[in-house]
Order: structure tokens, then sequence, then C-alpha cells
């Protein structure tokens, strides 16, 4: 992607598909789908952004991704992203899903200039809320690498069993949980901001500032609770609305 949302190269294959929305948001968002709907053991699913010097971009998904019951292995997503001197990223896709027995392994990496900046969220739901799903079985990793400049500044892997015991030092009650990561250069001036934000309505909140980064951890035994609060953090960091296709209905259930 150059300067001004003019994309340069596109290649798609599989179910994996990306749209570029017409709208009059002063960042262009791209829109990533799914079409098989979900993923399962053996799948794979890659995607790669790279943003030329002073490019913008935010980049979402058009519904929560689903990790169906595996058969047999994981289920592997990957993400990277390699930003230009000056560029923007927002990385926001919606939740994701995981069904009892399934098994996911997702990586996502980031080469930054040292002048760009990134925000990014990530958000994990344990179960179908609908179905009356909560102590599920199921295996994550869960790994989130970041480079500024060359040098690595930020590398974030979550590794889990489910169920975990009920335990306050590990979920608790919490069905939902997510991972927000601010890398900027005022990065540390907006953590009493980004705190006001991302507290009550039944969500519990930790944010940390350091070294240019923020980091929040979210967590909610209702992931509509989770959805509605991180969305209003996003309008605080990214000073916009939350993407168009987190309006189009409620948090999947």
């Amino acid at each position: 992607m150059g300067p001004a949302g003019r994309l340069r190269e596109l290649w798609q294959s599989g179910c994996a598909k990306l749209f570029l929305p017409r709208g009059h948001a002063p960042v262009r968002e791209a829109v990533f789908v799914n079409t098989a709907g979900g993923l399962t053991g053996g799948d794979t699913l890659r995607a790669e952004v790279t943003l030329e010097a002073d490019a913008a971009l935010t980049c979402t998904t058009q519904a929560a991704e689903r990790i169906y019951r595996s058969a047999g292995g994981c289920a592997q997503v990957s993400a990277e992203f390699t930003l230009g001197a000056r560029a923007a990223l927002s990385w926001l896709p919606q939740e994701t899903i995981l069904f009892d027995r399934s098994a996911l392994a997702r990586r996502v990496t980031v080469d930054m200039a040292a002048d760009s900046e990134l925000l990014l969220l990530e958000m994990l739901t344990l179960g179908r809320a609908a179905m009356g799903e909560h102590a599920i079985a199921a295996a994550l990793e869960d790994g989130r690498e970041i480079r500024r400049g060359g040098r690595r500044i930020l590398h974030d892997v979550q590794r889990a069993t489910l169920p975990l015991a009920a335990d306050r030092a590990l979920l608790g009650d919490a069905t939902t949980f997510a991972t927000l990561i601010l890398v900027a250069p005022d990065a540390e001036d907006r953590i009493a901001a980004a705190r006001a934000a991302l507290a009550g309505d039944g969500v519990e909140a930790a944010v940390s500032a350091w070294d240019g980064k923020l980091v929040a951890r979210l967590l909610s035994p209702a992931p509509e609770r989770l959805r509605r609060v991180a969305g209003r953090g996003l309008g605080l960091l990214r000073r916009a609305p939350a993407p168009r296709s987190w309006t189009n209905g409620e948090v999947a259930a």
C-alpha cells in the first residue's frame, strides 16, 4: 500500500480474500474475509501487508473468525506486516471464537520503521455464549512479535491448554480476553486516558506504557462488554471510531 491509500499490488488465493471498501474516512480500510467461514485442524490462513513510506491503513475482518473442533492438528493463522518510514497501521480484527475441542496456533509479526506507528487489538472468546459454552477444552498458542528500527521491542506469547482452573491469577470467570498494543512516540503520554477509557462496564483492564509502547490486557465474562469497551479504547487511541465492519452486528455467538 502506497501513500493516499493507493494499492500497489494485491494477490489472494483460496478462501482468503481482501476488500477495500470505498468511503470518506481519512484512513483507508482493508477488510479481510475468510470465505470458508472458519478454520479447523490442518487449515492454514496467512496474510501479509506492506505499507510504503507515509502510507496509512486500517485492517480488520468482515466477521468473527471461528475455530472449529479439530480432528487432529492445529489451525495455523499468521499475519505479517512491514511498515515503512512514517507509515501507520491499525490491525483490528474482530474476535476469534474458539469452539470446544479446537486448537489454534496464531502469530502476528511486525517489522516497522523507527518512526512508524502501530495499533493492534486481538480478542479471543472461549466458546459460544449463545450455546452456553464456557469451560471448553481447547489448545491455544497466540503470539505477537514487533521489531522497530530492526530491534525487537516486544515478544508476547500466550499458551494455554483449556479449560483453566477458575483462579483469579489466570482467567477467573472470564470467557473473553484481549490484548491491545500501541507503538507510537507519544504512547506513554496516553496511559492515563487509556486506563480511563478501558475501565468498568464489567471489564477488568490493566495498562502499562514504557519505551514508546502501551500494552493493555482486558478480561470479561461477557464478550459483548469487552467488545464495547475495546471499541471505546480504540476511539481514544486512534482518534477515530472502530472500523465500520464492527458495527454490522453484535458480538458473534
